[in-house]
């Protein structure tokens, strides 16, 4: 694992939404993890490299204590083993020197989320024509399952988003690790647009990133 770069989210590509997930529409994913629920609904069925796509999500904390997720740009990749795209939410680790802003989830609270990811990944080369297209796309929510010792993150508001704090996120490195879980969605079937110019998979992580150095084999 590595300690991701973190990037400012602007409210168009991350943020609480008034509109609810629609629980009849077809194009519905969910996943239920250790009493945290994810419903989430997909815009649109057809997908291509360097297109985006719109998810409206609610997270549901069946919980006794409160939750938190990180308040970042979603992330994609592929395994062409499966032809899955996931959809990263929130990050498995803080920040080298800058951390994100927490949003609590109190028990028995449902947040409903807006976001827009960016499908920019390196796809295999196809060994024939019959190599098969990415098909279909899920969620990964990354949260933290206790927030305890968290506030100075949980208290930072929309405009703010980032807190530049190297010694906070040292202390806070081991313990995010140890309270991060995760809940992935069912999948959703998408068409795959072909004919489209692959991007570069760091094109899509460099822009508005964070360089951050490794920390050993995480």
């Amino acid at each position: 694992m590595r300690r991701s770069a973190l990037a400012v989210v602007f409210l168009l590509l991350f943020g609480c939404a008034t509109a609810k997930v629609n629980m009849d529409e077809p194009r519905r994913v969910v996943g239920t993890e250790s009493a945290v629920r994810v419903d989430a609904e997909i815009t649109g069925d057809e997908l291509s490299n360097g297109g985006r796509v719109a998810i409206t999500y609610e997270i549901t904390n069946q919980r006794a204590n409160a939750i938190a997720i990180a308040d970042l740009i979603p992330e994609t990749s592929y395994d062409p083993e499966t032809q899955t795209i996931t959809v990263t939410i929130g990050s498995e680790v803080p920040g080298e020197h800058f951390l994100p802003r927490l949003i609590r989830i109190a028990p028995g609270e449902k947040k409903t989320f807006n976001a827009v990811a960016r499908l920019a990944f390196i796809l295999p080369r196809p060994a024939s024509n019959h190599t098969p297209p990415p098909a279909e796309l899920r969620l990964k929510i990354n949260f933290l399952g206790d927030t305890e010792g968290f506030q100075p993150l949980l208290e930072l508001d929309e405009k703010t988003k980032l807190l530049a704090d190297a010694k906070l996120a040292d202390e806070l490195f081991p313990v995010w690790l140890q309270r991060n879980e995760v809940v992935y969605t069912g999948t959703v079937p998408m068409r795959w647009k072909s004919g489209t110019q692959q991007q570069e998979g760091t094109d899509a992580t460099s822009r508005g990133r964070v360089p951050v150095r490794r920390r050993g084999g995480v």
